[in-house]
C-alpha cells in the first residue's frame, strides 16, 4: 500500500511538495492528469490528481480542496508553487486530501508517467487490482466478448481488445479453442498487472468461443439432418433441429457455394483466399471453420442484416458450403426477400476462384427451408466458376431443379439407373457419359467434346450402358426419361460407385 509519503520518496515524486493536508488519510490508488475541472470531479476514489493550468483557471485552491474531498481522492498537485493559508490548510485536513505543489519547470506527463510507473510497481497494488480484475471476470463467465473485454479493460485500466494476427511488437496473450490458437488479445503499455489479466481474459475468450462453437455444430448437425430426412420424418427432424436452436419457424433463403472444380478447391478455401495445396484433414477442417466465420462477417455487414432474426447457419453440406439465413420479414410482391440482391452483391467477390454460387428462394418453415436449400445448390450447379444464380431466374431448367429436390423422384431416378453399379471400372463414369450423350442429342463427337474423350471410346461405353439398362436408345420417351433420371441423380447427390459429378473420363 502507497501513501503520498511513498510516492514522494521516489524519483518521480522527489519534485513535488506536501504543503497542506495529511499525508496519511488514503492510500494512492492510481494518478490522473486534470484538464478541465469536470475531470476532477470524475476522478476515481483514491487517486492522486494532477491539475493543469487550465484546470486551475475555473476552479480555486479551495473549490479543488473540497470538490477533491467529496470523490475521496487521496491527494491534489497544484502546477508550480503555491502559497497556503490558515483556510486551505484547514479545509485540506478535514477533507483528508494532500496538497502537493509541483516544479513548473517538468512537464505534467512526465510527472503523470512516472508516478503511475511507481504505482503499478506496487507489489500489494498489483496483487489488489489484479485479483479485483480476475474476480470480476469470474462473474463474467457466458458473457459476450465485448463485456468480457469491457469488463477486464475498466477493472484494470488498460483497453483490451482482440485481434486474429499480432503485430510483431505488441503486448499479445493467445486464445487458444480446444489447443490451437485462435486470435489475441492485445493492449498497450507495460502494466505487469495488465499481463497477468490478459491470459485470464486469453483463457476465458477462448471457453467462450469452444462453447460458442459447439452450440453452433450441434446447430449445424441438426439442420443437416432434416436436410437428409424423408418427408414422413420432416416433423421429428424439425422438433430436434428446433431444440438445438434452428430456426426452422421462420422465413428462410439459402446460398450454396459449390467445390471449386480445379484441383478439388472448396469454398471454403476460396473465402477464405488461401492457396489451393494438400492439407490433412485437421486443417482442412480448420481452415472450413475459418472460412465459416469469415461468411458470418461477411454477413453481419451486408445491407439488411438487421432484419436476420437468427444468426446465420454455414456448414459444409454434399459438394459444397451452405449458408441458411433467417428472418421473421414476409418476401415482397415478386416473392423476394429482403436480402436477395444485396447477396448477389456481397457473394461475387469473396468468390474468385470458387465453383458457382446458387441463391435459393425466400420459403418458411422447416418444408421451405429444405427446399431453398435444394433450390440454392441446383441454381449454383448451373452457375460458372465465380459466378452467382438466382434459382428464381433459371427458367426452364428450374423445373429439372424441382425434380432433384423431390424425394420419389430422386428414389426412382436411382432405381432407374441402379444397373449400371454393375459396369465394373465404367460405373464411376456411366451416368456422366449418358447424360452428355443424351444432352448432345445422340451426338458421339459432341459427347466426346464434353468428356475429353475420343469419339469411339463415347460409342463403346453408350453400347455397354444401354445392354446393362436394357434400353432401347433410339426410342424418343426412353431417351427424355433416361436424361431427366441422369440429371436428377446428378443434381441430387452421387449414387455410391456409380456416377462422380467430378468424373468426366
Amino acid at each position: 500500500m502507497r501513501h503520498v509519503s511513498d510516492l514522494l520518496r521516489t524519483s518521480a515524486g522527489r519534485r513535488l511538495t506536501l504543503v497542506a493536508g495529511p499525508w496519511d488519510a488514503r492510500s494512492v490508488e492510481s494518478v490522473v492528469l486534470v484538464d478541465e475541472t469536470r475531470d476532477l470531479e470524475s476522478a476515481p476514489p483514491g487517486a492522486l490528481a494532477i491539475l493543469s493550468r487550465n484546470a486551475m483557471r475555473g476552479c480555486d485552491v479551495l473549490g479543488a480542496l473540497r470538490v477533491a474531498g467529496r470523490g475521496r481522492l487521496a491527494a491534489i498537485v497544484l502546477p508550480g508553487p503555491s502559497g497556503t493559508s490558515p483556510d486551505i490548510v484547514e479545509l485540506a485536513r478535514r477533507v483528508g486530501v494532500a496538497l502537493l505543489t509541483g516544479a513548473s519547470d517538468r512537464p505534467l506527463s512526465d510527472t503523470v508517467l512516472g508516478l503511475s510507473a511507481t504505482l503499478r510497481a506496487d507489489p500489494d497494488l498489483l496483487l489488489r487490482r489484479t485479483r479485483d480484475a480476475i474476480d470480476g471476470l469470474g462473474a463474467m463467465e457466458g458473457a459476450a466478448e465485448r463485456d468480457i473485454l469491457r469488463t477486464a479493460s475498466a477493472s484494470i485500466g488498460v483497453e483490451y481488445g482482440v485481434a486474429d494476427i499480432a503485430e510483431p511488437a505488441a503486448n499479445t496473450a493467445v486464445i487458444r479453442v480446444d489447443g490451437r490458437p485462435d486470435g489475441y488479445v492485445c493492449w498497450d503499455g507495460e502494466d505487469p498487472a495488465a499481463a497477468i489479466v490478459a491470459r485470464v481474459v486469453a483463457t476465458t475468450l477462448g471457453r467462450v468461443r469452444a462453447a460458442a462453437r459447439a452450440a453452433e455444430r450441434a446447430r449445424e448437425l441438426a439442420l443437416l439432418a432434416l436436410l437428409r430426412v424423408g418427408t414422413k420424418e420432416v416433423r421429428a427432424a424439425a422438433r430436434r433441429a428446433r431444440h438445438e436452436g434452428v430456426p426452422v419457424d421462420g422465413r428462410h433463403v439459402a446460398v450454396f457455394l459449390r467445390d471449386g472444380a480445379a484441383g478439388g478447391e472448396t469454398p471454403a478455401d476460396a473465402w477464405a483466399r488461401r492457396p489451393d495445396r494438400q492439407i490433412d484433414e485437421t486443417a482442412r477442417r480448420t481452415r472450413g471453420d475459418d472460412a465459416a466465420r469469415r461468411v458470418r462477417r461477411m454477413i453481419a455487414g451486408m445491407s439488411g442484416a438487421a432484419e436476420l432474426s437468427a444468426p446465420p447457419i454455414v456448414t459444409r453440406w454434399q459438394d459444397g458450403l451452405l449458408v441458411i439465413l433467417t428472418t421473421d420479414e414476409p418476401p415482397s410482391r415478386d416473392g423476394d426477400g429482403p436480402f436477395t440482391d444485396a447477396l448477389s452483391d456481397a457473394t461475387l467477390p469473396g468468390a474468385a476462384g470458387a465453383g458457382g454460387i446458387g441463391i435459393g428462394t425466400f420459403r418458411p418453415g422447416a418444408e421451405g427451408l429444405r427446399r431453398t436449400a435444394s433450390q440454392a445448390r441446383a441454381a449454383a450447379g448451373r452457375a460458372r466458376a465465380g459466378e452467382v444464380v438466382r434459382f428464381d431466374r433459371l427458367g426452364a431448367n428450374a423445373i429439372l431443379a424441382e425434380l432433384s429436390g423431390s424425394e420419389s423422384a430422386v428414389v426412382t431416378a436411382r432405381d432407374m439407373l441402379a444397373p449400371l453399379g454393375g459396369l465394373g471400372s465404367l460405373s464411376p463414369y456411366a451416368v456422366p457419359t449418358l447424360k452428355a450423350y443424351l444432352d448432345s442429342w445422340g451426338s458421339r463427337v459432341r459427347a466426346a467434346e464434353l468428356l475429353n474423350l475420343h469419339p469411339n471410346a463415347v460409342a463403346h461405353r453408350i453400347r455397354r450402358i444401354s445392354e446393362v439398362l436394357k434400353a432401347d436408345l433410339s426410342d424418343p420417351q426412353t431417351r427424355f426419361a433416361l436424361q431427366i433420371a441422369c440429371h436428377v441423380v446428378l443434381e441430387h447427390e452421387c449414387l455410391p460407385g456409380t456416377t462422380g459429378p467430378s468424373a468426366s473420363s
